[in-house]
């Protein structure tokens, strides 16, 4: 079968045509994929958030029950039940003036340190 230039030309036309639309595919793909993990990284963050500040006001509620002057603490669990989110840690650090608690959620760590 003999092509013309003009068959030819078209042909060549199609297959750069369809390279691009393909290239756009992958790259509207890849920002999606990487978009869903950003959001699912954030909401263990949150997470993360929400059982550091739960230690934080365990510890201060502490205080307030012992009405004493706390001692330099090694890092300890908290107390707090967290079984519903599944895979958490809580870690409370006090010292006489301050409160380092590190929370995590997922492989998702957050610290809040506070000041008393």
């Amino acid at each position: 079968m003999k092509y013309t230039e003009k068959q030819k030309g078209s042909l060549y036309l199609t297959v750069v045509l369809l390279g691009i639309v393909l290239a756009i595919a992958i790259g509207v793909t890849g920002i999606i994929v990487t978009g869903s993990n950003l959001i699912k990284g954030l909401g263990d963050s949150v997470r993360a958030f929400h059982i550091a500040d739960s230690g934080v006001e365990e510890e201060l509620y502490r205080l307030r029950q012992e009405s004493g002057v706390p001692k330099d603490d090694p890092p300890n669990p908290c107390s707090s039940s967290f079984t519903n989110y599944g895979i958490t840690t809580c870690t409370i650090q006090s010292t006489s003036t301050s409160l380092k608690v590190i929370g995590s959620y997922n492989g998702s760590q957050r610290r809040i340190e506070a000041d008393y």
